[in-house]
């Protein structure tokens, strides 16, 4: 999408990206053909178009994560990576830290992981032993 007219309004600084934001006339939106992707019903309000302009490791990185054996790759982290996530939500609950500051941040994702650890050991390791004992 090319804005030919129309002047920079700011932008907008993340974490691995940059939006520049552009604010156009409304007679420059008459004759574009991109109208309607930043112009969606209220014509007259809406007359911006944000451009992301990415770092370059992010680049590298949604570029390498296109390939075949990536995906492949990220597929097989999901079966392994994702269940302790879901069961940390579910089960403890914590879908937000209860503490501020990264050391205090650091020390309840510590006790948390622990928890799944310990939970994750008694399940394959004692329950099997308890139930040999018990038949």
């Amino acid at each position: 999408m090319k804005l030919t007219r129309g002047r920079r309004s700011g932008q907008d600084a993340r974490i691995g990206r940059i939006d520049y934001r552009y604010l156009a006339q409304r007679k420059d939106c008459a004759s574009c053909p991109h109208k309607e992707q930043c112009c969606p019903g209220d014509h007259k309000k809406r007359r911006q178009i944000a451009r992301p302009v990415y770092d370059p490791a992010v680049t590298a990185f949604m570029e390498k994560m296109t390939t075949e054996e990536a995906k492949a790759l990220y597929k097989q982290r999901s079966g392994i990576a994702e269940f302790p996530h879901a069961w940390i939500k579910e089960k403890i609950g914590l879908r937000q830290f209860r503490l501020r500051g990264l050391l205090k941040v650091r020390m309840e994702a510590l006790w948390v992981c622990l928890t799944y650890n310990i939970q994750q050991w008694t399940r394959l390791c004692w329950r099997p032993k308890l139930a040999e004992a018990g038949s």
